[in-house]
C-alpha cells in the first residue's frame, strides 16, 4: 500500500468520530496496520483521546511494547503538538497527515505555537522524526 492509501484508511477512520471533530489515525509497521483509532475525546470527556493518542496506545498495547521504532503515524488531519509528542515519546519515525489545521473548518488552533511548525519541532529532536503533510485531493476539507 502507498501513503495515499494508508491515509484514506485514516480519513475513513475519522468518519466513525461525532461531528464536528472528525480525525482518525493509523499507526503503521513494516507495511501491517498494527492500529487505527478515532476521536474519543467528547464520548470519554478525556481531553487526552485524540485519535493519533489512541491509535499510538493500542498499537503499543498490540505489540507489548511503548517503543514503535520504525512505525509511521497516519493522520487525516495535522496532528496537534500532544499527539506530535506522544509520537516523539514512541519514538515514531514518521508522521504523514492529509489535511493542514488551517485548512479545516471549525478547528481551534488556539493550542498552537505561533510561527512554529511540526517540521521546526521534529527538527529539534534528539532522535530524528519526519512530518509530511500528503494532501488527499477531492477530500472535505470541513470537519462539520
Amino acid at each position: 500500500m502507498t501513503d495515499q492509501d494508508y491515509l484514506k484508511l485514516a480519513i475513513e477512520e475519522s468518519k466513525k468520530a461525532e461531528p464536528p471533530h472528525r480525525y482518525g489515525a493509523v499507526v503503521v509497521v513494516d507495511d501491517e496496520v498494527i492500529a487505527a483509532d478515532h476521536n474519543h475525546v467528547r464520548e470519554r470527556k478525556d481531553p487526552s483521546a485524540h485519535a493519533e493518542v489512541s491509535a499510538i496506545v493500542g498499537a503499543c498495547q498490540k505489540i507489548g511494547n511503548h517503543n514503535l521504532k520504525n512505525a509511521t503515524l497516519y493522520a487525516s488531519h495535522e496532528p496537534c503538538v500532544m499527539c506530535f509528542s506522544c509520537a516523539a515519546w514512541a519514538d515514531i519515525e514518521r508522521i504523514v497527515y492529509a489535511i493542514k489545521a488551517s485548512e479545516s473548518v471549525g478547528v481551534d488552533d488556539s493550542y498552537e505555537f505561533k510561527g512554529v511548525s511540526l517540521q521546526d519541532l521534529a527538527a529539534k529532536l534528539v532522535r530524528p522524526m519526519s512530518v509530511e503533510y500528503l494532501p488527499i485531493s477531492a477530500e472535505p476539507r470541513a470537519t462539520a
